[in-house]
């Protein structure tokens, strides 16, 4: 309910509270009177007034009246008036014959007569005060729960907003109160999450950008310092004879590759983690997916004269939601350096599938040098290498980091058990689909 709706609900609940309970009190007042009226109470007299007459005397008088008062009465009833005064007051006389042993007796009855007008003042003067305490009351407790739902939930608002404008931005907002009152917290609220979330993410892009100017001005040195090189060979002379200048080029080439290469995954990265990177997902067999990566591999393993090998343990064929292209990259930078770490002859690197209830799970376990426990927890930071691999060139140090943005945007998990010396296993888990199931 709106808040406007609600206080004309409130006024005139009270109003027609107040106006309920003062007419049922006017009505029970009104019932009162009308008893206490019909008693016929006589200020002076306990009861109604009787007199009992034989002719001219007095056979029964109830109330022990004065002579002067019963004269009085008589005199008015010989002249046929029902009424007298008496102190300020009016009584109505009342006569009634009967006979009795042949004798004649007149009874006669004295009602004092009730000035209405006086009634009329004390009851609107009652119903007044009723009406007053009534509504005063039934404010009070309106005002009461306004101040509980509305007046204290704005007080809250007023001292968050301040709150947010000095940039305290942890604290949650409650959306207590009423109608619009909790509107304005929600809305409050998601201000601040907005907020939060924007300050957050400059804050990203601020540090990507520190990160790419610190990335550029060090890994880059080293393959732009050797081109440089190889150019001044070639310019001083140094490479005099036509196989030495095709050397020298071919390695100024090769690292104007690694240049490339190394820029591609730093901007790659840094799409990753400032969620600018968009996913086309599709549904893929994961066991027909491995049996391509083994062959789009296999040549450059053999060449090395290392092996590659697939085991499928799955039950039943199985689906997963992913970009290829850039699961291909996962793929590729996993291989890569499973490749470096096992060495030649013996180095074996085997993909192993196996699922679970509902995910699929890719092994990828190679025979290589392993990782150290210190080395373990770091493996996914970016320009993170380890102590076996810092001198391999082409390595970006962004190779496993980039790997675990992927996994995760696809909506997986990757992790990586390993012991130093006996190789290392790196996990993928992505979630297993129907086969029916249609892509959205």
């Amino acid at each position: 309910m709106k808040l406007k709706q609600r206080f004309m609900v409130q006024n005139i609940s009270i109003l027609l509270s107040a106006i309920i309970i003062t007419g049922s009190l006017g009505l029970l007042y009104n019932y009162s009177y009308k008893l206490l009226k019909e008693s016929h109470v006589y200020r002076d007299m306990g009861q109604t007034p009787i007199i009992v007459m034989e002719r001219d005397n007095i056979v029964y008088n109830s109330e022990d009246l004065t002579m002067l008062k019963v004269k009085e009465i008589l005199m008015n009833v010989s002249i046929e008036n029902s009424y007298f005064e008496y102190e300020g007051n009016r009584y109505k006389i009342k006569v009634e014959n009967f006979m009795k042993d042949g004798m004649d007796y007149k009874i006669i009855i004295v009602n004092r007569v009730i000035d209405i007008s006086y009634y009329y003042k004390s009851l609107t003067f009652f119903l007044f005060i009723i009406f007053f305490i009534v509504f005063f009351a039934g404010s009070m407790l309106v005002q009461k729960r306004n101040m509980k739902n509305i007046i204290n939930p704005i007080i809250d608002l007023t001292r968050e907003m301040e709150n947010l404008r000095t940039g305290e931005l942890e604290g949650a907002i409650t959306d207590s109160g009423w109608g619009e009152i909790r509107e304005l917290g929600t809305a409050i609220e998601e201000l601040r999450l907005q907020l939060k979330n924007s300050i957050h993410y400059q804050q990203k892009i601020d540090d990507n950008r520190k990160f790419l100017i610190s990335s550029i001005s060090h890994d880059l040195k080293t393959p732009v310092t050797s081109i440089r090189g190889y150019i001044d060979g070639i310019l001083d002379g140094i490479a005099d004879t036509k196989e030495k200048k095709e050397y020298y080029l071919l390695k100024a080439i090769e690292k104007t590759k690694m240049i490339n290469t190394m820029i591609e995954d730093l901007l790659l990265y840094s799409k990753l983690d400032l969620n600018q990177m968009v996913f086309k997902k599709e549904k893929v067999s994961i066991s027909e997916y491995i049996k391509g990566c083994i062959l789009d591999h296999k040549e450059n393993f053999l060449k090395e004269n290392k092996t590659i090998i697939s085991e499928n343990r799955l039950t039943t064929e199985s689906f997963v939601m992913i970009d290829i292209e850039k699961f291909n990259r996962v793929v590729q930078n996993i291989m890569d350096n499973a490749k470096k770490s096992i060495e030649a002859d013996t180095g074996q690197l085997r993909l192993i599938l196996r699922e679970t209830c509902t995910s699929v799970i890719t092994e990828f376990k190679d025979n290589g040098r392993g990782i150290s426990k210190e080395d373990l927890p770091h493996v996914f930071e970016r320009f993170y290498r380890l102590d076996t691999a810092r001198g391999i060139e082409g390595s970006s140090g962004l190779g496993l980091a980039i790997a675990e943005q992927i996994v995760k945007g696809l909506g997986g998990r990757i992790w990586i058990i390993s012991e130093e010396s006996k190789g290392a296993s790196v996990m993928i888990s992505l979630k297993k689909v129907r086969k029916e199931e249609v892509v959205v």
